[in-house]
């Protein structure tokens, strides 16, 4: 059914029926009620792609993210479609992978969608293809990312300061007594890299000192954390304590500990990231640095919006961690 029939069925105007369904108020009670009787009769649905070429806006959103399932990239992507569903957008979620083609190849979908914008999470987008597939696909639509190091003149940057909730872990650890401190380390991004940087510095800072075995670099996940607590056994590295990448695979690290007789926190002491729900029912609790994810989302969200509709807005923005305090340490 296209404008013509609705306008003959109903005995109004095309003009008419054009302002009834663009919510104009300049028509009479009896035309709009004729037009809206006559769309409910037939199940009407308007045509977004008619509507974003006179509108030049599909009022639509990409995101990416390189796997839905990591809890921490699920809870923002999850903020930002309902605050961006709130802002009367809608989204297109892509599950990009790792690889970095399938990820470029995703952001050209997005721009062959003609989507509005989109959001990048994670710093593991930050790379030099994903870099000129925004150049070429998205020259001048706004992107959005979180924790990146892109410096083009349409992407904007939430950074979650993670090298800060180093030190936090640090100073906490060494105030319990705690000196032979690991890090574990997932992805290799720009993040991690400062991350490992602010751990070399935090024990300096405490006259502690730091070798190439204290740094575990593992995938993320909980049998990647019993993983890297085999390493440490298995290799006789001293340690009394760890930073984990995130919260399932320091969790996974617990339940290995356990599993060779030592105690959280007596034995070992460990401090995740992250603060997922997981963090909360882990036995004991985990004590955790939380990079604040709904936040994040909000002001990912808050942001893009912020940018299309002509606000100005810095390109670069922080949000700083806290530690919370539980009973892993």
């Amino acid at each position: 059914m296209n404008i013509y029939d609705i306008a003959r069925e109903s005995g109004v105007s095309i003009s008419t029926v054009s302002r009834v369904m663009n919510g104009h108020t300049n028509v009479s009670a009896e035309k709009r009620n004729k037009v809206l009787s006559v769309l409910a009769k037939n199940n009407y649905v308007s045509s977004g792609i008619a509507k974003s070429l006179v509108l030049r806006s599909t009022n639509t959103v990409g995101i990416l993210t390189v796997d839905i399932r990591h809890l921490h990239y699920a809870n923002i992507a999850y903020t930002i479609e309902q605050e961006m569903s709130l802002r009367g957008y809608n989204v297109i979620l892509c599950n990009t992978g790792e690889h970095d083609e399938e990820k470029a190849k995703y952001i050209k979908v997005l721009a062959e969608k003609q989507v509005d914008g989109m959001i990048l999470v994670g710093s593991i987008l930050s790379t030099p293809l994903i870099h000129d597939a925004i150049k070429r696909y998205f020259p001048s639509k706004p992107v959005v990312m979180f924790n990146s190091n892109f410096k083009l003149p349409n992407v904007y940057d939430i950074c979650s300061n993670e090298s800060a909730g180093i030190k936090l872990a640090i100073d906490h650890l060494v105030e319990r007594g705690y000196s032979k401190i690991v890090l574990v380390i997932d992805y290799r991004t720009w993040v991690a890299e400062d991350k490992i940087e602010r751990y070399k510095r935090g024990l300096a800072e405490h006259g502690l000192p730091w070798s190439k075995d204290s740094i575990i670099r593992v995938s993320s996940g909980f049998e990647n954390g019993q993983n890297a607590a085999q390493v440490l056994l298995q290799r006789g590295i001293a340690f009394d304590s760890i930073i984990g990448c995130d919260d399932v695979t320091a969790i996974g690290m617990v339940k290995e500990f356990a599993a060779h007789g030592l105690r959280i926190p007596d034995d070992v002491g460990i401090i995740g990231f992250n603060n997922s729900v997981f963090s909360q029912v882990s036995s004991p609790p985990l004590t955790v640095v939380d990079n604040k994810s709904s936040t994040v989302g909000t002001s990912l969200a808050r942001l893009l919006t912020d940018v299309l509709q002509g606000r100005d807005v810095p390109h670069s923005t922080s949000v700083y961690p806290e530690l919370v305090i539980r009973g892993s340490v």
